[in-house]
């Protein structure tokens, strides 16, 4: 009798001979199915989480950002006011200012649109502090279209109805500064440009220079 071999195939239910191959498609159908939902699932947690988070930094920086231009606005403010006030009670006028025909002379030479401003400018106690700012600034006013020499900021330079307006501010800033222990260009220009400027500390100097020649000390 003869024998004969019998090898047996196997057939996994991947393939299409197996009798349950169609139970097969849909578990694995159903298994895809679950495991995108989960992805998906996930993936919204983490975008809900994360736009929360960005909404509560960006909330926060917007209440930073508007508490600061409140403190600015107010302080601009206060200025303005004290500006007005002023409007009304001029600064006391000198019977003579020597200072006055001197500034006048080199403002004039230097073509400055700031030789209209003299007689208030030469009664300021920072006059000359004033003017080296405004040079380094705005080549003494020529520079400006904000009626603003001095680059007033944050930012972009505020902007000013007239130049005697922002002659003032400045006059007040270079008082706080003052205030704090900033005498001379060298301890004020990191505050007043925001890193230190040996351009600017010089240009500040070369007027008080140039002054000094004239006899203004």
């Amino acid at each position: 009798m003869r024998r004969f071999d019998i090898k047996k195939k196997i057939i996994k239910p991947s393939s299409a001979e197996h009798s349950q191959h169609e139970k097969y498609l849909a578990l694995s159908r159903a298994r895809a199915e679950k495991h995108f939902l989960v992805r998906n699932a996930w993936s919204a947690a983490f975008l809900f989480v994360f736009s929360v988070t960005a909404f509560g930094v960006l909330i926060s920086e917007s209440q930073a950002a508007g508490s600061t231009a409140y403190q600015l606005q107010s302080s601009f403010q206060q200025v303005r006011a004290a500006y007005l006030a002023r409007q009304f009670q001029p600064l006391p006028v000198l019977k003579h200012d020597p200072k006055v025909d001197v500034l006048m002379q080199y403002l004039s030479e230097k073509k400055s649109p700031l030789v209209n401003y003299v007689g208030t400018l030469s009664r300021m106690e920072n006059w000359k502090l004033i003017l080296g700012i405004a040079h380094a600034e705005s080549n003494l006013c020529k520079k400006t279209d904000r009626n603003n020499c001095w680059g007033i900021g944050p930012g972009s330079p505020f902007y000013y109805d007239d130049i005697s307006e922002s002659l003032y501010y400045v006059n007040y800033l270079i008082d706080k500064y003052h205030e704090m222990g900033m005498q001379n260009p060298e301890t004020m220009v990191r505050r007043y440009v925001g890193r230190y400027s040996s351009n600017w500390v010089t240009a500040v100097n070369d007027v008080a220079y140039e002054l000094a020649e004239r006899g203004l000390q």
